[in-house]
């Protein structure tokens, strides 16, 4: 059995020089057969028996598998650890894979077990017979929990390499499509100009060749290099050209002209956000505007044609996504501007023709959505902050044999509860969660779910107020001057009223849908992974199926509105 040129660790008591031979007869004498059996089912008084009466705990069997090797495959914990008390070599090559002890513990994604090995002594940097050191065997794997422990632990592990030149990060871009382990291997600094060994490709070519988009925009965000040539002198950038991937072209061109590789002009260098964020926050109140003064003073059909032509235009132009910074306020903008434009719109036409009790409703509703939109925005939501050690913390969790890393958010770096989820809009994780509003810009969770619930009322009342106002309006404008001449007059106030009927529509809609959810006592969070995992799960397929009672939904309701701001309610 081969062994690492790290020198005999204390208490060792036999060294067998390779796979193939056969344990030294001594051995024979403890039925090694009958320890290994009790290893691999966690018998630990048979082992402790056996190693008392002096059987080596590096003994092997006739593949060169060692004892400790049979507890990590099984993840017999307290038989490794008796092991480890005994000296045992937690390098010792072996079995058909020319593998350690921690290779076959990364395989299996064992944390709790790679981290007993480490603290006994166990390194990251051997590869095994196909050329992979642990840390490639747990992204193989997506063992994102034990990827974090390695990237921690050691610091030559997020540039370590494989027989043939692949690094970790382009083991990733090559095989993950998702955002993790990636996103932990770039933020621990990993160097992302290496190239393999074939062709010279790095991490960024890999991901643009197989069209890994979630690789190209963790390594970008790195700042991976798009003009850095391979063998074939082909840039990352070349290769999105070559692929004829629209999204990873827009998102490597972006990259581009950031580094300096392609010729941009000043408004693009200085169209980045906050300037581009905030620009598009007020876009609504601007288009709204516009489109007013077309309606004023341009015929109909011009204004019509020329309103539809625009929108027609924006859509094309703007590949819209809130996750983006740049649209990140873009809906905030619009509910705005469109509480704004119904204030202006009421003050200018319905004032005069509504009786006074509604007015008072109208102004008391846009009070209330004033207040909503103040309290919401300033009100935290939940939001969970790491501690300063929170990468300390996680190592000395793992080490300590707390297995709750499948739990962890890796963004965030903090153990998430159990309805504790990560917001990818605000970067955040929070408690409570229910949804991220656009809308609001915000979060919307059990701490400010009352806040919520009041903007949708105000803003559904508000709307229908001044739709009966506005419609009763038209209706005298009509009935004096003619449909043909209101129209050429008034066309716009017809869009407004249009828009507050779907506003009054929609959002009622959404109350019931919201204190349904709230009676039933499940979030749309929940609702969502539910119908995500169908029968898969019987856990979360039974949140969307599960039918209270009236009185315990009557219960939840009195509980949500007495709460007092508590978050538990």
């Amino acid at each position: 059995m081969f062994r690492l040129g790290i020198g005999p660790m204390d208490g060792d008591t036999e060294v067998l020089t390779h796979n193939l031979m056969k344990p030294p007869a001594a051995v024979d004498s403890f039925n090694l057969h009958g320890v290994i059996s009790a290893t691999q089912h966690g018998h630990v008084e048979h082992v402790e028996a056996a190693l008392k009466q002096g059987l080596s705990p590096n003994a092997t069997d006739d593949d060169g598998c060692s004892l400790l090797h049979w507890a990590a495959i099984n993840n017999r914990i307290e038989v490794a650890r008796l092991l480890i008390s005994y000296n045992a070599d937690t390098n010792l090559i072996g079995g058909v894979l020319a593998s350690s002890p921690i290779h076959w513990a990364a395989r299996n994604g064992l944390v709790a077990m790679c981290a007993m090995l480490v603290k006994g002594g166990a390194v990251c940097n051997v590869r095994d017979v196909q050329g992979y050191t642990p840390i490639h065997l747990a992204i193989q794997g997506n063992h994102v929990p034990l990827v974090a422990y390695f990237l921690l632990k050691f610091d030559y592990a997020k540039d370590i390499s494989d027989n043939s030149g692949m690094t970790p990060a382009m083991l990733c871009a090559k095989r993950s499509y998702t955002m993790f382990p990636l996103r932990l291997i770039v933020r621990a600094g990993a160097d992302l100009s290496i190239k393999e060994h074939f062709s010279g490709n790095t991490a960024l070519h890999l991901a643009a060749h197989d069209r890994n988009s979630s690789a190209v925009i963790e390594l970008l965000e790195g700042k991976a290099d798009v003009n850095i040539r391979n063998k074939q002198s082909e840039t990352p950038l070349d290769m999105a050209r070559t692929i004829k991937s629209p999204q990873i072209l827009d998102l490597m061109e972006e990259a581009a002209r950031r580094q300096g590789v392609s010729r941009t002009n000043c408004f693009r260098k200085a169209f980045v956000p906050p300037l581009s964020t905030y620009f598009f926050f007020f876009v609504p109140m601007f288009g709204f505007f516009i489109t007013y003064l077309l309606f004023k003073y341009l015929p109909l059909i011009v204004a019509t044609f020329t309103t539809l032509i625009s929108c027609i235009f924006l859509m094309v132009l703007i590949r819209f996504d809130y996750h983006d910074p740049t649209y990140k306020l873009l809906p905030y903008g619009v509910t705005m501007a469109e509480a704004v434009l119904m204030v202006f719109s009421w003050s200018a036409y319905a004032h005069w023709y509504v009786p006074w009790w509604a007015q008072m409703l109208f102004v008391l509703s846009v009070l209330a959505l004033g207040f909503t939109l103040f309290r919401i925005g300033t009100l935290d939501p939940g939001v969970v902050r790491a501690p300063k050690n929170c990468h300390q913390l996680y190592v000395n969790e793992a080490e300590a044999g707390i297995q709750h890393q499948q739990k962890y958010c890796f963004t965030c770096f903090i153990r998430k509860m159990e309805h504790t989820k990560h917001c990818a809009v605000c970067g955040f994780c929070v408690n409570n969660f229910d949804h991220h509003c656009p809308w609001l810009n915000s979060c919307v969770t059990r701490r400010n779910m009352r806040e919520f619930i009041m903007f949708v009322i105000s803003v559904a009342v508000s709307s229908f107020i001044y739709c009966l106002a506005t419609s009763h309006y038209a209706i005298l404008k009509i009935d004096d001057h003619g449909l043909e001449k209101f129209l050429e007059t008034d066309a716009f106030l017809m869009i407004t009223i249009i828009l507050s009927a779907m506003h009054a529509f929609m959002l009622s809609v959404l109350f019931c849908v919201q204190m349904n959810q709230i009676s039933q006592g499940v979030t749309t969070n929940e609702r969502i992974k539910a119908r995500r995992a169908g029968h898969s799960h019987t856990s979360d397929y039974n949140v969307i199926h599960h039918r209270p009672s009236v009185s315990k939904r009557c219960h939840n309701l009195l509980e949500f509105f007495s709460s007092n701001g508590d978050p538990n309610w």
